[in-house]
């Protein structure tokens, strides 16, 4: 093979890099970020429902999240959450956004305290529901006896791990979790939103707490 040859090799080679990384690139991110946000805007709405659901048509709601800059899918999320809320009645949003202090454990559906949780719902005396998308609050005896009437509270959480007790003492009405039943229930190949939405996340109830599968 003259130098000629080699030299067209390698640039055949590499444009077939170049070209397969793009390729790879549209349908890694592109094309996987177009149905992200599609999903989270989907829980942003289930979470709106859910609140309608708990409170009728109008309420006063107190939510909590933390700084969306490093959470874009958190960001579409509450902005769905606020579209759909003002779409089901009347409600008084107050939005909380906690202070990470630059702590892992915070991000979507993670993070909340019971004593950061306390003191929110201290704050907010006449809040009718309290609206978690940092997860479910872990709560010792002390700050459930703290809290005196037991404030309602929805929540996203990606664990199930808190959820039995809060809903074993009633401070819990629905929860969005990570699914962690395989396989999930619906299509093998999901085609809608809410197929999606199906097969990454539950819906949590008082009647279906049981049934909830955690982390092992």
């Amino acid at each position: 093979m003259n130098p000629q040859q080699k030299n067209r090799l390698v640039a055949g080679i590499a444009i077939g890099v170049i070209l397969g990384s793009s390729i790879w690139i549209y349908f890694t991110q592109f094309r996987n970020a177009y149905h992200n946000q599609a999903l989270h805007q989907h829980i942003g709405e289930i979470m709106a429902d859910q609140a309608a659901k708990t409170l009728g048509p109008r309420g006063h709601i107190v939510s909590i999240a933390i700084d969306t800059k490093d959470w874009p899918e958190l960001k579409f999320q509450l902005d769905a959450f606020r579209a759909k809320l003002k779409k089901l009645g009347q409600y008084d949003l107050r939005e909380y956004e906690m202070d990470t202090k630059d702590q892992p454990k915070y991000g979507v559906g993670s993070g909340l305290s019971g004593r950061r949780y306390v003191r929110t719902v201290k704050k907010n005396t006449k809040a009718d529901l309290f609206v978690s998308f940092i997860g479910a609050p872990k709560l010792s005896a002390e700050e459930i006896a703290e809290l005196g009437s037991k404030p309602k509270l929805l929540v996203e959480s990606r664990s199930g791990d808190n959820l039995p007790g809060l809903f074993e003492n009633k401070l819990v009405v629905a929860a969005v979790v990570s699914r962690f039943q395989f396989p999930a229930p619906g299509p093998e190949k999901p085609r809608t939103i809410e197929d999606w939405f199906q097969k990454r996340y539950q819906i949590v109830t008082p009647e279906s707490v049981q049934g909830l599968q955690t982390r092992e």
